[in-house]
């Protein structure tokens, strides 16, 4: 039967234009395949086939080489040996694809692929495929703006002891004009990003929300710090000398999925980078597709496409990247024997990375009767551990919430409520403002 990837046809129609824009569709949308000599239920008419087929092949051949812009030579095959008579049609890197019809650009024969039917293209759709297919200028097209400042990446590149130099780090062209890398890379960098905490599994109840701005380099400093503040460790008791230790999401993995949201998203598109922790699960956004047509098996099998080039490279001098190109393949190992493998759900607009919480699956396991490991101790903090961490807590984040210390530390919200009590007694802790816009002030840890 018809659908996304396989349309039937029982001849090439009188009005041609129609046959094209199925072909544009499939150019537009996803790789997909024409049958001719196929009516609309599937059947094969082989008489007809053998009647026009040498037609067909004529007819095909000549718009593979005119019919089309951009050029799709290597997009398009037709196998008129074939019974029925099938056209295979990749998905073109150079989109909008469109059939001619007249001279120059035909927005009236841009269409893209909706379930198992074509439909003309929108204007925010060209538009956006338009964007995509400068995505791999976009770094060096210049900002216009002559008033940005490095402080934070100068910081960084001084800690590690390397020279901050504009000009070989290509932020700059000849003429001393900075480019949309540099603005990205800058203290005005105009994008954002979000983080959030939801109790639960579902997005009803926030523990905490953030948004982050600065340069891109601050924006990662800062999610990855307060992504491993989020991710809690489930500490067991085996008997062992040493007690095991297992955070919630495996530290290296959701360091690189959050990495390769900065290296790899698409910049010309206006969404945030967004990463949402929930008991069960940590989500992780990234605005724009995988680049120059890589899927996912690409990458595991270690294929590699820069979008960013220059970001990239950036980012690698300043040592936040480790071992480029392996970082998917390193979040599956991090995962190996565990049943719920992260999740990548990959569209035009966007990528979004899933990583389930480990010791969340452990619990499921023990309620469903496969106690093993899940009858060890789990070891709680004393009364004082907890009010040391909780002071950890608001010296790290002097607005945190008590829904959120409960989350972090896994006791329930009376008792951070009761030792916040008692370190107010003590005069350690104090909370000033409103409950909305204070803030906690630590006084003294000893």
């Amino acid at each position: 039967m018809e659908d996304y990837n396989k349309e039937f046809k029982i001849d090439i129609p009188k009005k041609q234009s129609a046959l094209k824009a199925e072909i544009v569709s499939f150019l537009n949308s996803t790789d997909g395949e024409i049958y001719l000599g196929v009516n609309d239920s599937g059947t094969v008419h082989y008489d007809l086939i053998n009647e026009k087929k040498k037609k067909w092949e004529e007819v095909l051949s000549n718009w593979i080489v005119n019919a089309f812009t951009p050029g799709v030579t290597s997009l398009i095959y037709i196998y008129p040996n074939e019974t029925p008579f099938r056209i295979k049609i990749f998905k073109g890197k150079e989109r909008p694809y469109f059939y001619k019809d007249g001279e120059g650009f035909n927005t009236k024969g841009v269409y893209v692929r909706v379930g198992s039917t074509k439909r003309l293209a929108s204007f925010d759709e060209i538009q956006r495929m338009i964007r995509q297919h400068n995505q791999h200028d976009y770094e060096r097209l210049l900002c216009h703006r002559d008033d940005l400042t490095f402080n934070y990446i100068e910081n960084r590149f001084k800690e590690k002891s390397v020279p901050f130099d504009k000009y070989a780090l290509s932020l700059m062209d000849k003429d001393g004009k900075y480019n949309n890398a540099a603005l990205l890379l800058s203290d005005q960098n105009p994008t954002i990003s979000k983080f959030a905490v939801f109790q639960g599994t579902t997005v009803n109840v926030f523990l905490d929300k953030k948004e982050f701005t600065g340069s891109i380099l601050k924006q990662l400093d800062e999610v990855l710090y307060f992504a491993n503040l989020s991710n809690r460790k489930k500490i067991t008791i085996t008997g062992n000398p040493e007690r095991d230790e297992y955070s919630d999401i495996p530290e290296r993995a959701l360091r690189e999925a959050i990495v390769n949201c900065y290296c790899h998203r698409d910049w010309t598109l206006s969404g945030d980078i967004k990463i949402e922790f929930y008991d069960d699960r940590v989500q992780i956004f990234s605005p724009g597709s995988l680049p120059d047509g890589l899927t996912l098996e690409n990458i595991k099998m270690g294929m590699v496409a820069k979008r960013n080039k220059i970001i990239v490279d950036t980012l690698d001098k300043a040592d936040v990247i480790e071992n480029y190109a392996s970082g998917v393949r390193r979040i599956f190992e991090d995962y190996a024997g565990f049943k719920k493998q992260p999740e990548y759900y990959i569209s035009d607009n966007g990528v979004i990375v899933t990583l389930f919480n480990r010791n969340y699956d452990v619990q499921d396991d023990g309620q469903n009767g496969d106690q093993n490991d899940v009858q060890n101790d789990v070891q709680k903090l004393s009364p004082e551990q907890r009010k040391e961490k909780i002071i950890e807590l608001i010296k790290s984040n002097n607005k945190i919430t008590i829904d959120m210390m409960s989350y972090m530390i896994n006791v329930s919200k009376p008792t951070i409520e009761r030792d916040i009590s008692k370190l107010k007694k003590e005069n350690k802790i104090e909370y000033t403002g409103s409950a909305k816009d204070g803030y906690w002030i630590v006084k003294r840890t000893n």
